[in-house]
């Protein structure tokens, strides 16, 4: 468990500290300080970290132990890369909704 903790966390710091660093140096003006950074970064780590650590769970305890498609070898690739991915993408995405207020 504690490197399922650390690896989510560090996608989300890593996600986090993209957008901030885009934020900061392109001309939107978004972030206004140092420290307004470094609370975007927190947040945007803490929130999104859960969701993800909360999808991998989810994706451990619903993903199936064989997958059956009727469109060949597309459709195998499209379960296979839904279940890769799927359920962290949403968790993050679910962090990010939960936080959002935070962001302003």
């Amino acid at each position: 468990m504690p490197l399922l903790l650390s690896k989510y966390l560090g996608i989300a710091f890593l996600l986090g500290l993209t957008i901030v660093l885009f934020n900061v140096f392109s001309s939107t003006g978004e972030v206004t300080g140092f420290w307004h950074g470094i609370s975007l970064l927190f947040w945007l780590t803490v929130g999104p970290g859960i969701g993800l650590i909360l999808g991998a769970l989810a994706r451990q305890w619903l993903m199936p132990d064989a997958v059956y498609t009727h469109d060949g070898v597309l459709g195998l690739f499209k379960a296979k890369l839904f279940w890769a991915i799927g359920p962290q993408s949403m968790g993050w995405l679910l962090g990010l909704f939960a936080i959002s207020e935070q962001l302003n």
